[in-house]
């Protein structure tokens, strides 16, 4: 059963810092918000895929749409909603070019520290297993398999990719790099093209917010050296999240996938 024209998310679930773990997820939330269209997500505890094997997806009006950057573009032909309609043609190139940067080059930044650091990452997100996995199972049990299962499969995808041959501090520079680029791109100006949001500021924040919402006793040098050296960067991620989740100290406390 489906209400016409409401989108049904699916992705991963909740923490106590971050709305999602998956910058995907993030990413197509916030679109949505940022929209104001009609949404729910789906309380699935990890338990559905899309049939590409992807999350996050989408289900509208009884159809399944997969893959981020798939979900925004059909629905914005759905919903005639475009971030970028004020765009010029060469803003357009630079949109692209950043997020293609952002997506297939600092994410791996990102992925491989997380890989590599997965006892970091449980406690630097806070992240609760049972409760996002809706299990019996004790928590240190399944912090184990999930360290052993995420920790293969993550190595293996990253080494794969390319990035996972390199030091953690290679590794760390490649990712101060992208920064520096966003941020010199981003300048003294609200959002990357001016006094309104796009799909870039959509994409910069979802995975921006990865790096800077982590608690602050975790070491983390990619976060380190983006409120040190980029603090406009940080202003960014503060715009995003104050105009599309108002709620977010509420999302983070109670967890709920539906405020």
């Amino acid at each position: 059963d489906y209400e016409k024209d409401v989108v049904y998310l699916y992705q991963f679930p909740r923490t106590p810092l971050l709305p999602s773990l998956s910058p995907y997820g993030l990413k197509v939330e916030t679109w949505l918000r940022l929209n104001g269209i009609k949404y729910e997500n789906v309380d699935h505890k990890m338990k559905f895929r899309s049939k590409k094997g992807q999350l996050p997806f989408v289900e509208l009006n009884g159809e399944e749409i997969a893959d981020s950057t798939i979900i925004l573009r059909e629905l914005s032909q759905k919903f005639g909603k475009d971030l970028d309609a004020g765009l010029t043609s060469e803003q357009r190139s630079v949109s692209h070019a950043m997020i293609s940067m952002i997506e297939n080059h600092l994410v791996w930044v990102v992925a491989c520290w997380r890989t590599k650091n997965l006892d970091q990452v449980l406690k630097g997100y806070k992240v609760n297993l049972q409760l996002a996995l809706g299990s019996r199972i004790p928590n240190a049990i399944l912090n184990f398999f999930f360290k052993l299962t995420f920790g293969r499969k993550g190595a293996r995808k990253v080494k794969a990719q390319g990035m996972g041959v390199h030091s953690p501090e290679e590794v760390s520079q490649f990712g101060c790099t992208d920064l520096k680029v966003l941020s010199d791109t981003l300048a003294d100006k609200p959002f990357f093209f001016g006094d309104e949001p796009t799909t870039m500021d959509v994409v910069a924040f979802a995975h921006l917010a990865q790096i800077l919402y982590i608690d602050k006793d975790t070491p983390y040098s990619l976060r380190d050296y983006m409120v040190e050296n980029c603090p406009n960067l940080v202003g960014h991620c503060s715009r995003v999240k104050e105009r599309c989740f108002p709620d977010w100290d509420e999302i983070c406390s109670s967890l709920d996938m539906n405020t």
